[in-house]
């Protein structure tokens, strides 16, 4: 299945995106830079005994949350000097989990540096290997890296390591080590919340996330990304073909389209039926639906193509529009453990192309089917939509038939007043009502009243009363 990188320069602003046989995988968009992994003095502005927790102020807009179970006691003596946590305190942390909704963003004190080949905590004894490499002999040359490290300090070996010489991943290490140094030397100097360290470009953080052996082919359309990806792919085992190209790559690939569709609540699948997405500030849901595909016989059978359809396109709509938390699937109905257990493995190797964790709980009681996944960054539909001013993001208006009641009570109620014109105002949703409005008006008000549809909220109306004379 050829993997395709593609990177364009637009007004300055890197954006990329990885295609699998021409269908978009993931979409990296430099207005979607996430604050998750940055770094911050931060001050204790208040605990909560009954939560067990702090709100920190990071200078963000909003306070971080901490578990106050959260530091070691290794962080306490090594950055915080011994003190113990308590309001006004100064403390350094971490975004974990970036703000959603109106929450703020969850911060820890286990500090982890990301580098293309390690992640290094320098305060935490972590050991570990990418489960993506299974090369059991690479995976024993590898953990040769760990005689490397101080007893309080940990590494866990990234993908990108595979067959990448020793020298090149102890160098990173190394680098990793020395940005922790200036970091803890800057907090100790700092006097107030602030940004201590930020994630990278979203060129440096596409080569550091992306850039591995499932890519064959990277297409730019910058000579200076063309610079920085060759010199990148000069660390690789498996070195990708890098092509230059003129223009927006964007528009010759289909990116924007595939964009638009990415947007859409429903996703249809290959065999007629389609997949509806809702995100809640909670989890999100996705909903499995033949529509109109009732070729089979056998409803089995017709339930588990849709569902294994249905299967791939989540695990690609989760790395898509970055979809992090609680996930719930309603498949079609699972007439069997057999069918059960198809699916379920099927989504297993679906989601193994993604990069975030993604966990795999299974089928509720009620046959809804659980699964949660680690958002890496800000979700699609927060950098594409906001919040409806009318809706407050419902989705819902109020029926018309509520909104004319309305109208018609008060209008009735102004029959007895001395004026020669009621203007009423309403959106143009009502635009096919007001005969049926003017119908039900009393005799002495139908001919002084005056619609028109240039009201903007679907809820509301506007009555304008003109006196006489």
């Amino acid at each position: 299945m050829a993997v395709q990188l593609i990177v364009n320069v637009f007004e300055d602003k890197v954006n990329g995106a990885i295609l699998e046989e021409g269908v978009l995988q993931e979409l990296f968009i430099e207005e979607l830079q996430s604050i998750s992994g940055n770094l911050y003095v931060g001050k204790v502005e208040k605990i909560v005994p009954g939560l067990n927790a702090a709100f920190v102020n990071i200078g963000e807009s909003k306070n971080a949350f901490l578990k106050l179970l959260d530091p070691s006691k290794f962080y306490i003596s090594e950055v915080l000097n011994g003190n113990t946590i308590k309001e006004g305190s100064k403390i350094l942390v971490q975004i974990r989990n970036e703000n959603v909704g109106t929450k703020g963003p969850l911060v820890t004190t286990k500090i982890s540096l990301v580098g293309r080949f390690v992640v290094y905590f320098p305060l935490s004894r972590i050991r570990g290997i990418s489960k993506k490499i299974s090369d059991s002999v690479e995976r024993e040359r590898l953990k040769k890296i760990f005689e490397n490290l101080g007893k309080t300090e940990g590494v866990i070996i990234r993908t990108a390591s595979e067959y990448v010489n020793d020298e090149l991943i102890l160098e990173e290490l190394s680098q990793l080590r020395q940005k922790w140094q200036e970091v803890l030397a800057s907090f100790k100097r700092a006097k107030k919340p602030k940004l201590l360290m930020a994630e990278p470009t979203a060129a440096d953080f596409i080569i550091r996330e992306r850039l591995n052996k499932t890519i064959d082919e990277i297409i730019v359309n910058s000579q200076d990304m063309y610079e920085k990806f060759k010199q990148a792919c000069k660390d690789l085992a498996k070195k990708p073909l890098i092509r230059l190209v003129e223009g927006d790559v964007f528009e010759k690939f289909g990116i924007y389209n595939h964009i638009n569709q990415a947007l859409e609540r429903k996703i249809f699948l290959p065999s007629g039926g389609y997949v509806a997405i809702d995100i809640t500030e909670a989890l999100t849901v996705f909903d499995v639906n033949s529509a109109s595909f009732v070729g089979e016989k056998n409803h089995a059978e017709l339930a588990h193509r849709i569902n294994i359809e249905a299967a791939r396109e989540i695990a690609r709509q989760l790395r898509l529009r970055n979809i992090g938390g609680m996930i719930i699937v309603d498949f079609i109905d699972v007439p069997s453990k057999e069918y059960r257990d198809k699916l379920v493995k099927e989504l297993q190797e679906a989601v193994k192309k993604d990069s975030a964790r993604v966990e795999l709980i299974g089928f509720t009681k009620l046959g809804l089917f659980e699964m949660t996944r680690k958002r890496k960054q800000i979700p699609l539909d927060q950098v594409f939509f906001s919040t409806c001013p009318i809706c407050k993001g419902s989705g819902k208006v109020t029926s018309p038939n509520i909104v004319i009641k309305r109208l018609l009570d008060e209008l009735i109620s102004l029959s007895k007043e001395d004026f020669s014109k009621i203007k009423v105002s309403l959106h143009q949703r009502f635009s096919g009502y007001h005969e049926t409005i003017k119908q039900k008006l009393p005799n002495e008000l139908k001919n002084k009243v005056v619609f028109s549809f240039d009201h903007s909220n679907p809820n509301e109306y506007l009555i304008t009363l003109v006196k006489k004379g």
